[in-house]
């Protein structure tokens, strides 16, 4: 019987663990792209904000429209996007610890620490220690 045999083991366990890193490696790609994606929109907002204020939320009805299902496109997010662009610089700092964050997370630390440095160690605390959202929100309220 295979249930009883050694071998069979090792081969299940080593497959599972090809699924968990391969998988792990997906969703940190895909959220890479995205965090990136969202500064290099903050870019071309910043570029062509000469249209004043209600540029984005015209921007985010156009989008809503075009793209009716997919998220992340709201005017509020949209302003994230910019302000994400204005307080990061794109260099390693953003792609290697900032795009391995989730989004929720990257704007409660821009929303809640004023301060660049302050705000680049939580993010790197995050990152190592595997934070999550309400953990971050935890962790900043006990020091602030």
């Amino acid at each position: 019987m295979l249930e009883n045999d050694d071998k069979y083991f090792e081969v299940l366990h080593d497959i599972k663990k090809t699924l968990m890193v391969t998988r792990n490696k997906i969703v940190e790609n895909a959220n890479k792209d995205l965090i990136l994606m969202y500064y290099n929109l903050g870019l071309k907002l910043i570029e062509n904000n000469k249209w004043g204020s209600s540029f984005i939320d015209t921007l985010a009805k156009d989008l809503k429209m075009e793209f009716p299902t997919l998220k992340g496109m709201s005017a509020r997010n949209l302003r994230y996007m910019q302000k994400f662009t204005t307080e990061f610089d794109n260099d390693e700092f953003l792609q290697h610890d900032v795009a391995k964050l989730p989004w929720t997370s990257v704007t409660t630390i821009m929303d809640q620490v004023k301060d660049k440095e302050q705000r680049n160690w939580y993010i790197k605390e995050s990152v190592q220690n595997g934070w999550s959202r309400p953990v971050i929100v935890h962790q900043i309220a006990s020091t602030i």
